[in-house]
């Protein structure tokens, strides 16, 4: 670890000892030393937020360490009337530098607070500037102790006792001592914001692409007041496509008073990507940041909005499209009765419809009025803002009704004046498209829009680049929309690309995301197109064979070295992919399937789903294809086993190695019983499980394949563990180590270390276990696997708190428990609780061990695991036992 990690620990290092020193100050020091103390503190605990120049903030705080460490020392048993005038006076200045220095590093912070994009560079620009200020403030500090009248005097003194310079000495060992004690926890959690793969890139609170509104103010006001002051509110924006309802809801998530309610707590999610029930937890999910954990996405989702009774505000906008889906209705309500089930979580929801989507859910009442459209003042205002030289035509008002005042078709139509047409013009396309003078005018505010949408695609600018509708119809598919980079692949086959962008841009008809920078269509835009204007089969054609190159050239494994970046690329495409695959697997070609196939591979290690690859093998089973349903059915299996329904995964591995045996795939049969074997070792069936291991690792070494080996071999080594053979595991994990070391494996490498470090701590080799998971942790934090990381720190958790080590044991079992937190991990957070009750029976703090020994048990309960749910009943009855005869 490098020595700029550990800072955070040598400050935290100083704080405890700075603790103990006041204690001992507060007994026997005179009071002007115990301001002393009292004011080096404060300066610590800022220094301690002040992220950059570590290093000279490091220096600081263990110079104020090593001053009032001799200090106290040097006036100890005295009061203040023991203190010569001059000490006194000495004393008095330096506490007046404390407080000039707890200025200076507050304001310091204060610059570069990270949580604004101006701090952010504040803090680059002035990063120099504050480590030469921090550097002085150590200065000022070793003038103190060399200078300052009889403090130096005294100080002069004590060496005859003892060298001052030895003095230093031991706060300096005191230092070494901390930072040993923590320096791999700082180096396994030092990074523990990373995401559990970190290949997902973060969900914005708000998306980047904030609305200008006109004439909203008041409803803006009105509905964030109500949220303020109502409980539990569940409100939704109803109105038709193209009202301003997503704006709205933007307008309202940046109003102060929910800014100063809800921080950063507010969570805006997409839902018109949301083809199934199944997308709609995962997108709410991304939303809300949550990774994969448990067996169950909606689980994983209730246990992170659980995990805090802090207020959550949660946008879901435009909630119609997972509502309106046939056969999903039923699903989609019972994700949103459960998350309203949640008092503390503030829903609004905006959707084109005229009443609330469920029934089920106690909307919060007076329900909101359906959006209404501009007044004709606000109205012209957008118009104006699109296009400024309409302001003096004399038509405008009446196209302005005739438009319904509808927002989005008043921004196509001043799009294409500023193109070159005037409204009286446009007035007159206008009432020929809609068949008539003002005879629709404010009766149907979708036909405004889909007019406006209609004529801005029939424009003479549109027109006079016809490459840009095919570029509509194409982007249309991508529900994400079209990444900048994969586009020119995407549209290989439209001529003048730049030009037509510029087109479609320029008519308003598509926008780019300030967040991912994808050129996407607004919601009503994407619908009309995808109905009226679908792409043509050479485009489908381009698309399907575009992201089938685009899969095999990032298809990678966990362990590979281009797993992370590869990953990254696939997940930022992830939502595409997921509309995108299932109809190209309508074609039946391998070169879909064998897509399909790897792009689910892929999805087991990060967020496993059942869609694609499920399609997959249906069409493979209509196709009659065995070597294909074969490997399909085999990553079925793989999915069910890490989805957590161990008998689909069972069955599904079982037909996979029948075919492949069919079909004298020896490599093939050998990958289903590995598969098999895990799935028996997850349910306890250790004796099947290490037999159909061997017979795997045999098939495995005939056929050469050393991963293949190394993975039998690790599992092996788990059921000799849990059976107690240790010998025989820590043989096993070394030979597979070896064998995944020689492949470049590293996260194959991390699993058996992980697994070492269980066999060292069971046998009471506390330095090889502590060294085991040290390593594993390191490597599962450069590979980004936060779940690999949180176990082996829950095992050093363990193995310290049987050294007696209870204060290690608590602060590494805490941090366990936070990475499994974000994970949405439940059984690791419950075992990490009960963990801590462990340590804290052993030190008599009843109260917070029944805390933790609850919580585990309630946890537990909702797993069904009987064994550790009569664990935390007994240590719940022994503790409430002790604590009745301490009261006796």
């Amino acid at each position: 670890m490098r020595e700029k990690d550990a800072v955070p620990y040598i400050v935290g290092g100083t704080k405890i000892t700075l603790g103990v020193l006041s204690k001992v100050a507060s007994l026997a020091s005179p009071p002007c030393v115990q301001m002393l103390i009292t004011a080096a503190s404060q300066v610590i605990t800022i220094v301690e937020c002040v992220k950059a120049n570590r290093q000279d903030s490091k220096a600081l705080a263990g110079q104020l360490l090593a001053l009032l460490t001799v200090i106290s020392e040097a006036y100890k048993d005295q009061q203040d009337e023991d203190l010569a005038p001059d000490i006194r006076t000495s004393l008095n200045r330096l506490k007046c530098q404390l407080d000039e220095i707890l200025i200076g590093i507050s304001k310091m912070r204060l610059a570069t607070d990270p949580r604004g994009v101006k701090g952010f560079f504040t803090g680059i620009l002035l990063h120099g500037d504050n480590g030469s200020k921090i550097r002085e403030y150590t200065n000022s500090i070793d003038w103190a102790m060399n200078v300052e009248g009889r403090i130096g005097d005294s100080l002069r003194l004590l060496e005859v006792a003892e060298d001052t310079r030895q003095v230093r000495v031991v706060v300096q060992d005191t230092h070494k001592e901390v930072v040993a004690i923590r320096r791999e926890i700082a180096d396994m959690a030092i990074k523990a914001s990373k995401s559990a793969m970190d290949i997902l890139p973060p969900s914005p609170i708000i998306p980047s692409r904030s609305p200008v509104l006109y004439g909203r103010e008041g409803e803006i006001d009105d509905i964030a007041r109500r949220i303020i002051a109502t409980e539990s509110p569940r409100y939704v924006i109803h109105g038709p496509g193209g009202i301003g309802k997503t704006a709205l809801s933007l307008g309202v998530m940046e109003h102060m008073e929910i800014i100063q309610k809800y921080g950063e707590s507010r969570h805006f999610v997409q839902c018109e990507q949301a083809a199934s029930s199944a997308l709609l937890i995962e997108l709410i999910a991304r939303g809300l940041r949550i990774e994969q954990s448990s067996h169950n996405r909606m689980k994983d989702v209730m246990s992170r909005l659980r995990s805090t009774k802090q207020p959550i505000f949660l946008i879901l906008d435009n909630f119609e499209t997972p509502w309106d889906i046939v056969g999903e209705q039923s699903r989609v309500e019972a994700i949103l009765c459960q998350i309203t089930s949640l008092p503390h979580v503030a829903i609004l929801l905006t959707m084109r419809s005229d009443a609330p989507p469920s029934a089920h859910v106690r909307w919060s009442l007076p329900r909101l009025d359906s959006l209404h459209v501009l007044q004709l003042e606000a109205a012209r205002a957008l118009y104006i803002n699109v296009d400024p030289k309409a302001g003096g035509d004399s038509s405008l008002d009446t196209l302005l009704a005739d438009l319904s005042y509808m927002p989005l078709a008043i921004t196509l139509m001043a799009s294409l004046g500023r193109s070159g047409q005037r409204p009286t013009a446009l007035l007159e396309a206008w009432r020929d498209k809609s068949g008539g003078t003002d005879l629709f005018r404010g009766t149907d505010k979708n036909k405004s829009v889909n007019i406006s949408i209609q004529l801005s695609i029939e424009s003479n600018l549109m027109k006079s680049v016809p490459e840009a509708l095919t570029l509509l119809s194409l982007i249309a598919m991508l529900p994400a929309g079209a990444d900048a980079e994969l586009l020119p692949l995407l549209a290989k086959d439209i001529p003048n690309l730049p030009l037509a962008q510029a087109t479609l841009s320029e008519a308003t008809l598509t926008y780019v995301d300030g967040d991912t920078h994808a050129i996407r269509l607004l919601s009503p835009v994407r619908s009309y197109v995808l109905k009226h204007y679908p792409a043509s089969d050479n485009i489908k054609l381009t698309i399907y064979d575009t992201y089938a190159q685009f899969i095999t050239k990032h298809n990678s494994a966990l362990g590979d070295k281009s797993f992370l970046s590869d990953a990254r690329v696939l997940t930022a495409e992830e939502t595409n992919l997921e509309a995108i695959l299932p109809l190209s697997l309508q074609s039946g070609s391998r070169s879909a399937i064998e897509a399909a196939t790897d792009f689910s591979r892929y999805q087991r290690w990060t967020r496993p789903r059942l869609e694609v690859i499920t399609c997959a093998v249906d069409v493979c089973r209509r196709n009659g294809n065995l070597d294909l349903l074969a490997s399909s059915l085999l990553v079925q299996g793989e999915m069910f086993y890490y989805l957590g329904q161990h008998n689909e995964a069972q069955v599904a591995k079982e037909q996979a190695r029948d075919m492949y045996e069919e079909l004298g795939d020896r490599r093939g049969v050998a990958d289903c019983l590995k598969g098999l074997g895990d799935i028996h070792w997850t349910q306890g069936r250790h004796a099947e499980a290490q037999a159909v291991y061997e017979q795997a690792c045999r098939m495995y070494k005939d056929l050469d394949a050393r991963r293949g080996v190394a993975n039998c071999l690790s599992g092996l080594g788990d059921i000799h563990c849990a059976q107690g053979r240790h010998a025989v595991a820590q043989a096993i994990y070394e030979q597979a180590s070896k064998i995944y070391g020689d492949l470049g494996d590293r996260y194959g490498v991390a699993n058996c270390l992980s697994g070492l470090g269980d066999v060292h701590r069971i046998q009471g080799r506390g330095v090889d276990a502590q060294a085991a998971y040290e390593q594993a942790s390191t490597v599962y934090e450069e590979l980004g696997v936060r779940r690999g990381l949180a176990n082996c720190l829950s095992g050093l958790g363990t193995l310290y708190r049987i050294q007696g080590r209870y204060e290690e044991s608590e602060a590494v079992y805490e941090r366990a428990s936070s990475v499994y937190g974000e994970l949405g991990d439940q059984l690791g957070s419950a075992n990490c609780l009960v963990g801590l009750g462990e340590v804290h029976r052993r030190q008599a703090r009843y109260n917070d061990a029944l805390k933790e020994f609850s919580a585990a048990k309630i946890m537990y309960e909702e797993l069904g695991y009987q064994v550790w749910i009569k664990h935390c009943s007994k240590r719940l009855d022994s503790i409430n036992s002790r604590i009745g005869i301490a009261l006796s």
